[in-house]
């Protein structure tokens, strides 16, 4: 079935930046041999290019607040209006430091090599994906097909970073285009007998050459748990922990994969046993989000445990776990001693679902300046928790 006019199912989180987006993905089950010479010969096609880190091009677009400022701006000599009408431009994409931005597409003639057919953009181009070769450019063509900023520099962002700063549409594409490509990188040659495969299906399958044995992209579900309780007096507090590998201040829900044979409640009560010690007596679906790196789906949950006391981290992958009422949150997190998931992870939307709004941030020390517009230029990494 396909999702051309599919308006969305939010999940209980509400909507998240990655996954909950609606495409126009392509079905599939139907002929799919005549997508991609179609999508050759509309002059409207946008073509994803990735390098071998996975990163797109990404250029910033000027902000339309200052484009309405410097048109509206009175002539030197000139008495400036008082009660001028804010301009009634779209309002802008989700930000990350105040930039905007969109993905910088190639068109269909500077790319070589295989393409996948992702679907259609909401204006009904095609949205086209350059699949990984032996030899992956590390920058696109500046070509481009749609956008407003046609021309200006663009910068290679991975997914992390460039989420909040893309619409919610390209954010989408880009999800589904990173994972789509990690499969192909992966599935080079055939499980069964080693010899080499062929994307088929319009990208979304690849072919032994030596079987026909069809291979389809893989995902990896893994849970990802708020651990919660509430003690006799209804006061509630959350359970966070800090990997080994993250700074001290660094805190976050507790993520683990999903083994063979076993029901996603069983990996909750698992994951949060042997990473925290406590009991799980319930877990609430909260949610899912894609996480391509390279192929996971997290599926969010609220898990509510017994004897809180019992709580301890494991000593391996979890160094500390730590107890936080909403008001120890809050206060530990504006002090500046404990940071939290940034909004591109499910663990994010977790622990304010929990918190019950908009999660606090530490407090800034300086009057706030205007931030430049221009992209991240030492992309924090986030954690898959």
């Amino acid at each position: 079935m396909s999702t051309a006019e599919n308006p969305g199912i939010l999940p209980p989180l509400g909507a998240l930046l990655l996954g909950t987006h609606p495409l126009r993905r392509n079905d599939l089950e139907a002929d799919t041999s005549a997508l991609l010479p179609a999508a050759l010969r509309d002059p409207r096609t946008r073509v994803l290019t990735l390098d071998a880190e996975g990163r797109a091009p990404i250029r910033c677009l000027p902000d339309p607040a200052d484009a309405a400022t410097a048109d509206a701006a009175p002539a030197r000599d000139a008495a400036p209006a008082r009660d001028a009408a804010p301009a009634r431009d779209a309002a802008p994409a989700t930000t990350r430091g105040g930039a905007r931005a969109e993905i910088a597409w190639a068109g269909t003639a500077p790319v070589a090599g295989p393409l996948a057919h992702l679907g259609l953009a909401a204006d009904g181009a095609p949205v086209l994906l350059a699949l990984p070769t032996a030899q992956t450019p590390g920058e696109a063509s500046t070509a481009t097909t749609s956008g407003t900023a046609a021309g200006a520099p663009s910068r290679r962002l991975g997914l992390r970073e460039a989420a909040e700063m893309l619409d919610p549409e390209q954010t989408g594409w880009f999800t589904a285009g990173l994972a789509l490509y990690r499969w192909h990188e992966q599935a080079r040659h055939c499980p069964r007998c080693g010899a080499p495969t062929e994307p088929t299906r319009a990208g979304w399958a690849r072919t032994c050459a030596a079987e026909g044995t069809e291979l389809f992209p893989r995902t990896d579900p893994a849970i990802i748990a708020a651990v919660v309780h509430t003690d006799e007096h209804g006061e509630e507090r959350i359970l966070l922990g800090r990997s080994a590998r993250w700074p001290a201040d660094r805190y976050s829900t507790f993520a683990g994969f999903v083994e063979a044979g076993e029901s996603l409640e069983a990996a909750v009560a698992r994951e949060v046993g042997e990473e925290a010690g406590v009991r799980v007596v319930r877990a609430e679906y909260r949610g899912s989000q894609p996480w391509p790196f390279p192929r996971s789906l997290m599926l969010g949950f609220r898990a509510v445990v017994a004897e809180p006391g019992a709580a301890r981290p494991d000593g391996t992958e979890i160094a500390r776990v730590r107890w936080f009422t909403r008001r120890e949150l809050a206060g530990e997190v504006r002090a500046g001693r404990v940071r939290l998931p940034g909004p591109v992870s499910i663990a994010h939307h977790l622990i304010a679902d929990w918190y019950g709004g908009t999660l606090p941030e530490k407090a800034p020390q300086n009057p706030p300046e205007k931030a430049p517009e221009t992209l991240p230029q030492n992309p924090e990494d986030e954690s898959t928790r």
